[in-house]
C-alpha cells in the first residue's frame, strides 16, 4: 500500500534573479538553496520546464526554469517536502500552468519515469488531482534529463 503526502504548494511571488546563461542561473539556484542532491529537468508536453530538486536526502522541492529577454532564472514553485515512501502535491507555475506531481518508490506503470538519483519514479499530470484515481491521467512529461548529479 502506498502512502501519499498531499501538500498544496503555490508559486512564490518574488523577484527573480536573472542570469546571462543557463549555467549561471542553475549555479545561483544551487548556492541560494543549499542543494546537495540531484536536479532533474522535465520538459512538459506544453513546453514548460520544471526542475525536480533533491535539496538533501529525502527532501525535495520543485522549481520552474524560465528564459526571457532578461536572461535565465530558476524559481522555486513548491515548499520542501520530506519523503520516505513517496508523495504527491499540486503545482502552479509562474507561467500559470497547473500540475500534480507524483513520487513513487516503485515504477507503477509506464507513465512513471526514474529520477537520476534512482530514489523515486515520478509522474507529472496536467491539472490538480488529489489522487491518481480522480480521472484518467496522462503524463505531461515530454522529456527528462539530469542537470546536476
Amino acid at each position: 500500500m502506498t502512502s501519499f503526502l498531499l501538500l498544496s504548494a503555490c508559486s512564490e511571488e518574488n523577484q527573480a534573479n536573472y542570469s546571462p546563461t543557463p549555467e549561471a542561473a542553475l549555479e545561483d539556484l544551487i548556492q541560494s538553496e543549499g542543494i546537495k542532491g540531484s536536479i532533474d529537468l522535465i520538459t512538459t508536453t506544453d513546453g514548460t520546464e520544471i526542475l525536480v530538486v533533491e535539496q538533501d536526502k529525502n527532501k525535495y522541492f520543485v522549481g520552474e526554469w524560465l528564459e526571457d529577454k532578461k536572461g535565465y532564472t530558476a524559481n522555486r514553485i513548491s515548499a520542501n517536502v520530506a519523503m520516505e515512501l513517496g508523495g504527491s502535491w499540486e503545482l502552479k507555475t509562474n507561467s500559470k500552468h497547473t500540475y500534480t506531481i507524483y513520487f513513487e518508490k516503485e515504477q507503477e506503470d509506464q507513465n512513471f519515469y526514474p529520477l537520476s538519483n534512482e530514489d523515486y519514479y515520478i509522474s507529472l499530470v496536467e491539472g490538480h488531482q488529489v489522487t491518481k484515481e480522480d480521472s484518467d491521467t496522462t503524463n505531461a512529461i515530454h522529456d527528462i534529463r539530469t542537470v546536476k548529479d
